[in-house]
């Protein structure tokens, strides 16, 4: 890693858009001045380790402040976010539920799949599929005799579901009494018969961050892709606009920038590969100068081809895994797979984060830094990647979302989404020190 040579690249960035800006007439430049290439490029090598995101944000603010003289702007300062407070190694409890319970919907009575309990010094909290939307508040009782209010967190965090006030102690089970006049629901934290523990397997060798990322980014166009590649397999996927939009000549900048930085290997192939993967797809303008590869990574090329066999319903709405993998610590943070569910939004795996830092929002945010790649093969060898679908920081709800980094609940949308018959997946997980692979049986459908 080169950290002298990305500051270098970052800031003759800088130099070559305020030149840019400075030729442009006095007054041109509505609003906060905010070059997509500078930023594109800092949190690039923000997300990779290259920079610190304090150093980051000053190059883009001096920038900034020179324009605004120039131009007589005066809005705030264009940064990534700012320097965050280092994250927090936090323990837990997480206890798979795989059970409905009832709750009222206006008029309505509907079921609601809970997938999990979450139990840490933040609080509690039921992680649930889908919640039917709206502010509701129900009872619970413990083990011990102590009573609960349970909350709806939010339309931040709708899949959580919060306990108070925080329990004083290790919960073995909860009976929620959700409708009134009805019999209580009984949450069974501590089984005498658990079931087993879903198959982890951990491989510890080094990887390439650079790579990584570009990984990212063919997830990211993959998952938008996937679907028009698999219904209109001979059309173009540069046919949808927004596709088109969203790769741009954005990888060419990473790629450059990543190269400055020395964070991809000499001779490295994803560069080219990448490359590949959007000439496969129809998508030109990608600013990518490798020559495209046209032997792609078999997961990529999983997720292009459309499967050689009848197409299968999806599963019936409701929890397709209810089992809880905890992957041992990948970069410094621990990650805990809490359950699979197959709803409107398609198949959503809820994941669980402890010393990690959020990401802001840009083109290939992840969530949270650092975080594995993620990508699940299922039990016909088909591959799926997968794509934020939702996040939500413990202990932040109306308050201050960079307060507390210790713990994450994130929820990760699997596409292609799995089919009706999936006996299991097998999700693996690749950060820079290692590979992890968990894997989980699904319910019959």
């Amino acid at each position: 890693m080169d950290r002298e040579g990305a500051e270098t690249y970052l800031r003759l960035l800088a130099e070559a858009e305020l030149r840019r800006a400075m030729q442009m007439p006095a007054g041109s430049i509505p609003g906060r001045w905010h070059p997509a290439r500078l930023a594109l490029a800092a949190q690039a090598l923000t997300a990779v380790g290259a920079v610190g995101a304090d150093v980051a944000d000053q190059i883009q603010a001096d920038a900034g402040l020179a324009v605004a003289a120039r131009h007589r702007l005066f809005g705030r300062r264009p940064v990534l976010g700012g320097i965050r407070p280092a994250p927090r190694r936090a323990s837990w409890r997480v206890v798979p539920a795989g059970q409905m319970i009832k709750v009222r919907d206006g008029d309505l009575r509907r079921e609601v799949p809970v997938v999990a309990f979450v139990q840490s010094a933040g609080g509690a909290r039921l992680i649930v599929a889908e919640w039917p939307g709206g502010p509701v508040t129900f009872t619970a009782a413990d083990d011990r005799g102590f009573s609960y209010q349970i909350i709806w967190a939010g339309e931040m965090a709708p899949r959580e579901l919060l306990l108070r006030p925080d329990p004083p102690h290790q919960i073995r089970w909860l009976d929620l009494t959700t409708v009134p006049g009805e019999p209580a629901t009984r949450i069974d934290l501590d089984p005498r018969d658990p079931a087993p523990a879903p198959e982890v397997t951990a491989t510890w060798h080094a990887h390439n961050p650079g790579e990584l990322l570009l990984d990212v980014i063919a997830a990211r166009i993959l998952t938008a892709a996937a679907p028009l590649a698999r219904d209109n397999p001979g059309q173009a996927a540069a046919a949808d606009a927004h596709l088109r939009a969203f790769v741009g000549d954005g990888p060419g900048h990473v790629v450059a920038a990543l190269h400055a930085a020395g964070m991809l290997p000499p001779g490295s192939p994803v560069p080219g590969q990448l490359a590949g993967l959007c000439a496969r797809l129809g998508l030109t303008g990608h600013g990518i100068t490798a020559p495209p590869a046209a032997d792609l990574p078999h997961r990529w090329q999983s997720m292009l081809t459309p499967p050689g066999r009848e197409p299968r319903p999806p599963p019936a709405h409701g929890l397709l895994a209810a089992a809880v993998a905890e992957l041992p610590g990948l970069d410094g943070e621990t990650i805990a797979i809490a359950g699979l569910h197959h709803g409107e939004r398609g198949t959503i795996m809820h994941l669980l984060a402890t010393g990690v830092t959020l990401e802001d929002d840009w083109p290939y945010a992840r969530g949270f830094r650092p975080m594995p790649v993620l990508w699940i093969r299922d039990s016909d060898g088909r591959w799926h990647a997968t794509r934020l679908d939702g996040l939500s920081p413990w202990g932040n709800h109306g308050t201050n979302r960079w307060a507390d980094t210790r713990m994450v609940t994130l929820w990760l949308r699997i596409i292609p989404p799995l089919d009706r018959g999936t006996a299991w997946i097998e999700i693996s997980a690749t950060g820079r020190s290692a590979q992890v692979r968990a894997t989980l049986p699904v319910s019959p459908q």
